[in-house]
């Protein structure tokens, strides 16, 4: 990773995802049936289980590896289903959110911790990263979780990975500035302002936004960044090779209601 790479991802204003305040403030994004912004609506998860369980699963029970699963919303209706799942994610209300819901806790775990660092566990025979969540890890960070995730698996167990299409990055990085003012949300409890400036780095592929809170009642505004890599298909076919992947594939039947995401498959060599 070059100096220019390092300041691309690791900036001192990154979004706080596991802080728990933060975190609640985000719970309840997923938990929205108004938009698809932090999950998707019920509608089309519940659609997208079923794909897992019958479509790519056969309708066979199988022990499932959820990297970033929010509040359990996947693994909550495939453990209904019979399969054995471990949700890992590092925000604090989501995972109280998936266990408190938890509808089997024979068949079901979930796990508080970043996939960057803790331990995946295993053998599994599917893993799954959806949700475009593989897009805001740093490239050397993303090679790192994916051959995690090969090694947790069996012999011939599957990956799955919904990423953020190339085109979908660059649209957010070449979008207009845009401000808003809020009662409450996202980053503020308080009516606030929220101003948006967004930029795109060729040479890295990388959509950078910044999000500038003040709060209503006055005092210092708070800033936040977000970065997002592109990666284009021959890219993300390399890297799951790299990681131990064959039978790379786009998954064109998986049900989803955006343009803005694709599904990948690979089965461990």
């Amino acid at each position: 990773m070059t100096a220019r790479d390092d300041a691309v991802w690791h900036g001192i204003y990154k979004i706080p995802w596991d802080d728990p305040d933060f975190s609640r403030r985000m719970l309840a994004e997923h938990l929205s049936q108004g938009h698809d912004m932090a999950s998707r609506r019920v509608e089309w998860i519940d659609r997208q289980a079923a794909w897992i369980h019958d479509d790519l699963l056969g309708g066979q029970p199988a022990s499932i590896l959820d990297l970033g699963c929010g509040p359990g919303l996947y693994s909550h209706r495939l453990a209904r289903r019979g399969h054995h799942c471990r949700g890992i994610d590092f925000g604090p209300a989501s995972i109280e959110y998936a266990r408190r819901h938890n509808p089997n806790e024979a068949l079901c775990e979930f796990i508080l911790g970043d996939i960057r660092q803790v331990a995946f566990g295993g053998p599994c025979d599917l893993a799954m990263i959806l949700f475009g969540e593989m897009n805001v890890f740093s490239p050397a960070e993303v090679r790192s979780i994916l051959r995690n995730a090969c090694s947790s698996l069996n012999p011939r167990g599957r990956l799955i990975v919904e990423v953020q299409t190339a085109e979908a990055v660059e649209r957010i990085g070449q979008s207009e500035p845009s401000e808003q003012e809020h009662e409450s949300g996202l980053f503020s409890d308080e009516p606030h302002r929220c101003r948006t400036e967004n930029q795109w780095l060729v040479e890295q592929q990388v959509a950078i936004q910044t999000f500038s809170v003040a709060e209503a009642a006055g005092g210092q505004t708070r800033v936040y960044r977000s970065t997002t890599k592109a990666w284009s298909d021959d890219d993300l076919i390399e890297l799951l090779e790299a990681a131990g992947f064959d039978e790379v594939s786009h998954l064109d039947e998986w049900p989803c209601n955006t343009d803005r995401l694709a599904l990948w498959g690979a089965v461990k060599i």
